[in-house]
């Protein structure tokens, strides 16, 4: 007597949940570690320990520590592009749109902090693999997507004239930087809340300088 295929289905289908489990824990762990470590410092044991499986488990979800490392990064790289993406395409005023970005991309550094110490790592010795060059062309292309949200923040009106390039460049250091502190294992470390509180608070001041109609304009 042949075997019922809905015992058969509902296997594949418990199989399939488990493996997509297993591979997002892989993704979490490796994500978690690349914001404590350069890429060439993580092992594929480490990795495995970190999210409870065997090391044989990353060679079947992934081949290679390069091809996790890419997943990683990928997913990353998607997160981040729709999240800024989302907040260019806002419906609001270009002013509003400006600090929006802002904001948005603070978030992403807090939530994901494996993209400050990337973005940090590359910055120092530059991108060594494919992998890294995708990250730096990626987040160079929403440095100047950010720029064009200031030009046009002062093209409208709502900010003073400012070179947008350089406004762009400044912001998107300081908030690495900032971001930053919250990676350190030193007397100089913040909490991603202080750190968020922090980065608030110097914006509305910035804004207040750049907004048209302020005492300093």
């Amino acid at each position: 007597m042949n075997e019922s295929p809905a015992p058969i289905h509902a296997a594949a289908a418990r199989g399939s949940r488990r493996r997509e489990r297993t591979r997002a824990q892989l993704l979490d762990a490796a994500e978690l570690l690349l914001s404590q470590h350069a890429p060439e410092e993580i092992r594929i044991e480490d990795v495995a320990s970190a999210a409870g499986v065997s090391a044989a488990s990353v060679y079947v979800h992934f081949g290679t520590k390069d091809g996790l490392l890419a997943a990683v990064t990928e997913r990353v790289l998607g997160v981040a592009t729709e999240a800024l993406r989302a907040a260019y395409a806002a419906e609001v005023s270009p002013l509003e749109r400006f600090a929006g970005v802002g904001a948005a991309y603070l978030r992403l550094l807090l939530d994901h902090p494996a993209v400050t110490k990337y973005l940090s790592v590359t910055g120092e010795r530059g991108p060594r693999t494919p992998v890294e060059t995708e990250v730096v062309e990626r987040f160079s292309e929403l440095r100047r997507e950010f720029e064009q949200s200031i030009r046009d923040a002062v093209e409208s009106g709502a900010i003073r004239r400012i070179d947008p390039e350089l406004m762009s460049y400044f912001l998107f250091g300081a908030w690495n930087g900032v971001a930053a502190l919250a990676l350190r294992r030193d007397a100089l470390v913040m909490s991603p809340e202080r750190v968020e509180a922090a980065v608030i608070e110097s914006g509305l001041v910035l804004l207040e300088g750049l907004m048209v109609n302020s005492p300093s304009a």
